[in-house]
Order: structure tokens, then C-alpha cells, then sequence
């Protein structure tokens, strides 16, 4: 794993949500900037690194999948956290620069000043999101999967200036700032919205003369051809990162999210790491024993059925299932033992069949 989130907040891989949040808390009051006036910096580079660590370590989908693959993606890297998870903080004063550590920008939230609902500069979100149906062979073996979509790339004439002669000004709705600012209310409180310019958006600055091939956009609609790399035993709703092929947008690029939906074949499932499904066996085979062949994908495996198996009974062949994404080993198969009883007997079967029960105590007045 690249980050240890359970060592970052001093927890055991067993801690309850409650152990979690005390220890953020602890980590929070310890590392927080305004305590640490002399090494602010490496505070707020500590605060940071668990700020995220609870994000996910809070979240039981987020550390299901931390667990599982070792790595979450965070997406627009917004965070998840509510004002009750700040509630063990003194004052306002304080909500606000935890805010401003996590989120950045100039969140202003204190007594006796405006209550600011923005974060500052609020930059649009260039990432994009789109989805791959893989079938679960290919996530059993690692793939490489074609995938085509629209995007908007850098604009090559103007290099994403959005001025023909690259040339810009300041812009004279915002004075700059790439932002506006909305005011409600009066007296002691006032909300205070923080919005992007819509005339310059965001950027504090506007072409002298629009760019002839974007128009001013500073970007330019592309169809996009990518290979993506299928890791083996990808689970379901993985999310793959590609960087720097999302939107672009004035010289700034997001990323690509691909999110993988694993389709299971007829007649099997998976569970977890694990691959189930159900074999038909005789009745010779269920009561004495036997070894026979069975396929996974492209695998020929050896099912080992035991004397006496019993109808529904389970039968593990042990690290054939799907690999461990990022790690070692794989999980295992389970083969759910279906007992066929023959609708057709010949004579002798019959036959047979009655001398058995008979010594096993039973009569069959149907038998001739």
C-alpha cells in the first residue's frame, strides 16, 4: 500500500469508528497550524495526511475498498466530512482554519465577521467519468480494454490562453480576483456566497482578442481513443485514475475516472475473491468419492469430491479463484455439489438399487 491510513492515525485494522474518530480528534488538536506557530508548515502537511486518512477510515464504503485494494480515489478530491466531525473544536475560529487546511482558499468563518459559504476560488471540476462493462474473464486474467470518448483538449493555437495574440487583460467584473462575492443577510450574521466570475471564469483574466480557432475557450472538443489497463482481479466498481485526459480548461487539465462493471457469466458468481458454482455429481460419485475435471475460464482444475458428500455441500479448491488485485495469492473455488438422480433405470440398476436399501434396512414395495 503507498499509505499506511491506519498508521497515519496510530489505529489498529480492527478499530471501531469510535476508536477512529477519538484518535482523529487527538491528531487534529496536536497537529492543527494555529498550535504549532513555530513549524506551521510541516502542521499543516501533517494535518492534511489525516484529514484524509479519516476520510476514508470514516466511511465504511471508502475503507471497505481501502481494505480490499489498498488505494481510494478521491475524484474532484473534495472531502466528505460533516460539521459534526468538528464539533470537539473550540470555536469558530477554529472551524475555519480546519477548513481552510483541508479545502484551501480563504474559508472565513469567525466571530463577529461574515459567515462565508464559498471556499474561495471555486475552480470548475475538469474531471471526467465514464464507465466499462468487463466481463469477469478479463478480470481474472488483466486486460487491455479500447475505450473511445469526447472531451474537450487545450486549444494548440492559442496554448489554452483563449487570446488569438495572447495577450490578456484584467478582468474588470472581478478586478482579478476570479471570483464574486454574494452577500445576504444583515446584523451580526452575513452569508457570504463565493462564486466563479462567469465573465472571466475564474481566472482573473480575459482575452484582448478571442482565439479565431476556440473562440476564447481556450480548449477544443477532441474524440479520444485509450487503452485501459485491467489489473488482475478487479472488482466490481473499481475506479481507474488516467491522468491528464479529463477536461481542459485554460491551461488546466483534469483526470479520467473509469469505473469497471464486472459482468458475471451464467451458472457462476463471484464472492469477494472467491468464484462459486454448482457441479452436478452421480450418486456413485457423492457416496463413494471421485476426482474429476472442471473448467474456470481458460483453467482445467481437479474438483476432488469426497465419500459421502451430501447434496449442497461445498467442495474448496484452494487459491484458484480471482487474484488479489495489488497483492499475492488468490482467493479460492467453491463447488456446490448437486446430486442428479437418474429418471431411467435399467433392469439391473434397478436391481441394484433395491439389494442396497434393502441392507440398509428398507423394502421398496414398488420394486418388481
Amino acid at each position: 500500500m503507498a499509505k499506511d491510513y491506519y498508521e497515519t492515525l496510530g489505529v489498529a485494522k480492527s478499530a471501531t469508528q469510535d476508536e477512529i474518530k477519538k484518535s482523529f480528534r487527538s491528531l487534529a488538536r496536536k497537529y492543527h497550524p494555529d498550535t504549532n506557530p513555530d513549524n506551521k508548515e510541516e502542521a499543516e502537511a501533517k494535518f492534511k495526511e489525516i484529514s484524509e486518512a479519516y476520510e476514508v477510515l470514516s466511511d465504511e464504503n471508502k475503507r471497505r475498498m481501502y481494505d480490499q485494494t489498498g488505494r481510494v480515489d478521491f475524484g474532484s478530491g473534495r472531502s466528505d466530512f460533516t460539521w459534526q466531525d468538528f464539533s470537539h473544536f473550540n470555536d469558530f475560529s477554529d472551524l475555519g482554519d480546519i477548513f481552510r487546511n483541508i479545502f484551501g482558499g480563504n474559508f472565513g468563518f469567525g466571530a463577529g465577521s461574515d459567515f462565508s459559504s464559498g471556499f474561495g476560488r471555486q475552480e470548475e471540476n475538469l474531471d471526467l467519468v465514464t464507465n466499462l462493462r468487463v466481463n469477469l474473464e478479463e478480470a481474472y486474467y488483466g486486460a487491455s480494454k479500447s475505450i473511445k470518448y469526447r472531451r474537450n483538449e487545450t486549444c494548440s493555437h492559442c496554448k489554452g490562453t483563449g487570446s488569438d495574440d495572447g495577450k490578456l487583460s484584467t478582468c474588470s467584473v472581478c478586478n482579478g480576483t476570479g471570483q464574486q462575492r454574494i452577500v445576504q443577510g444583515q446584523g451580526f450574521f452575513r452569508m457570504v456566497s463565493v462564486t466563479v466570475c462567469n465573465t472571466c471564469g475564474g481566472r482573473g483574466k480575459i482575452p484582448s482578442k478571442p482565439c479565431s480557432t476556440c473562440k476564447g475557450i481556450g480548449s477544443v472538443p477532441v474524440t479520444e481513443n485509450l487503452e485501459i489497463k485491467i489489473p488482475k482481479g478487479s472488482p466490481d466498481r473499481l475506479r481507474l485514475r488516467v491522468k491528464g485526459k479529463g477536461q481542459s480548461n485554460f491551461g488546466r487539465t483534469g483526470d479520467l475516472f473509469v469505473i469497471l462493471n464486472i459482468q458475471e457469466p451464467s451458472g457462476m458468481r463471484r464472492m469477494n475473491d472467491d468464484i462459486y458454482l454448482q457441479s452436478e455429481i452421480s450418486f456413485p460419485e457423492a457416496a463413494l468419492g471421485a476426482e474429476r475435471e472442471i473448467s474456470i475460464f481458460k483453467e482445467k482444475l481437479t474438483l476432488r469430491i469426497p465419500p459421502g458428500t451430501q447434496p449442497g455441500e461445498i467442495i474448496r479448491i484452494k487459491n484458484a479463484g480471482m487474484p488479489h488485485v495489488n497483492g499475492h495469492g488468490s482467493g479460492d473455488v467453491l463447488v456446490e455439489a448437486r446430486l442428479v438422480v437418474p429418471k431411467h433405470l435399467s433392469q439391473s440398476q434397478k436391481e441394484l438399487i433395491a439389494k442396497f436399501g434393502e441392507e440398509n434396512g428398507k423394502k421398496h414395495s414398488w420394486f418388481k
